[in-house]
């Protein structure tokens, strides 16, 4: 089977960023410190707020993507029987057995996903294609090389998803896209909007072509400038309708203006579709062959990606009761 040792990298560099999403969420979720023992922890600092606005923007539609790419692949090469029974043990029970382990490890068994939220949605997407690519005039659209004007209004739509799934789930904050907390919970929304990628991924599998595009280098430098724009963009925008919120607990007390919402998530779209594909052709242009540090990163990223989240909270908590500062919190836990 042909390796794409960009989209490997890609992966596996998504996988690993959980770990600087994660370093310092006992700052900016103060009721896990809580129960963690630190009763008043330190308010959060603002670069945390910006480094996490910027990664999640683009780290989980690039996932879905890849996610997309490789279930075509994986389907072409192996059937649609044998995708499902690996997805089902690797994705599936995987995030069943690793979810229930933390949970079991709060002492409330409460089915929550935690940070495997990601693989149970992408379970779900995995046999909504399965049913779907049986359908031939849906097979032959996600199957077919796709037209200059086509892979525009993709582009576009893309860019919509972020303001169509708010409107889905009715929730116009800046918590509208926060992913599901339980196994019961499901926002459709989000749903919608991660399957959209994913059925991008699908589309590009067919349409490789675009890889070559991306990795000109005018096109990397064009995508690399319009990308840190529409970051900073978004982040102008979030900062115009939800920067006085000081506590999500009252989020529900507070009023927000559902235009104003839209834009911002229309910014964030933007963002997304930006940031993503700058980054498949910086991979493209300088991920074109095995290496021993790519293999091991690869291997590393999803057993660390599964197991990261207890030993980073301890770690970090360790840190701050030892009065070491936000930022050196941030680094030594990663580092370790």
């Amino acid at each position: 089977m042909q390796r794409y040792y960009n989209l490997d990298f890609l992966r596996a560099f998504a996988m690993m960023l959980g770990l600087v999403i994660h370093a310092p969420i006992i700052f900016y979720f103060p009721g896990l410190a809580k129960t963690l023992g630190i009763e008043k922890i330190a308010p959060t600092e603002n670069w945390v707020f910006v480094m996490i606005t910027f990664i999640s923007n683009w780290r989980m539609p690039l996932f879905f993507i890849l996610s997309g790419f490789f279930t075509n692949l994986v389907i072409e090469k192996k059937g649609t029987k044998t995708f499902i029974k690996d997805r089902v043990i690797r994705i599936g029970i995987t995030c069943i057995l690793f979810s229930l382990l933390y949970d079991i490890l709060d002492d409330n068994l409460d089915f929550t996903t935690g940070h495997l939220w990601f693989l149970y949605e992408l379970i779900i997407l995995v046999f909504c294609f399965s049913i779907l690519s049986k359908i031939q005039i849906i097979k032959d659209i996600l199957y077919s090389e796709i037209s200059l004007k086509n892979l525009s209004i993709l582009i576009i739509y893309l860019t919509l998803t972020a303001p169509l799934a708010v409107i889905i789930n009715n929730s116009f904050d800046h918590l509208a896209l926060s992913p599901s907390e339980t196994f019961f919970d499901l926002r459709p929304g989000n749903l919608v909007y991660y399957f959209s990628y994913f059925l991008f991924g699908v589309i590009l599998y067919s349409n490789q072509n675009i890889f070559n595009g991306l990795a000109k280098n005018r096109i990397i430098i064009l995508l690399g400038f319009l990308s840190i724009i529409a970051f900073f963009l978004h982040l102008y925008f979030s900062y115009l309708v939800f920067g006085e919120i000081e506590d999500n607990n009252n989020l529900e007390q507070l009023k927000f203006d559902p235009a104003m919402v839209l834009i911002v998530f229309l910014m964030r779209g933007i963002n997304t579709i930006c940031w993503c594909f700058f980054l498949i052709g910086l991979a493209t242009k300088y991920f074109v062959s095995k290496s021993v540090v790519l293999s091991w990163f690869v291997e590393l990223s999803y057993p660390l990606y599964l197991i990261h989240f207890l030993p980073v909270l301890i770690i970090s908590v360790e840190f701050y009761n030892y009065g070491v500062s936000q930022v050196n919190i941030f680094f030594l836990t990663i580092i370790i």
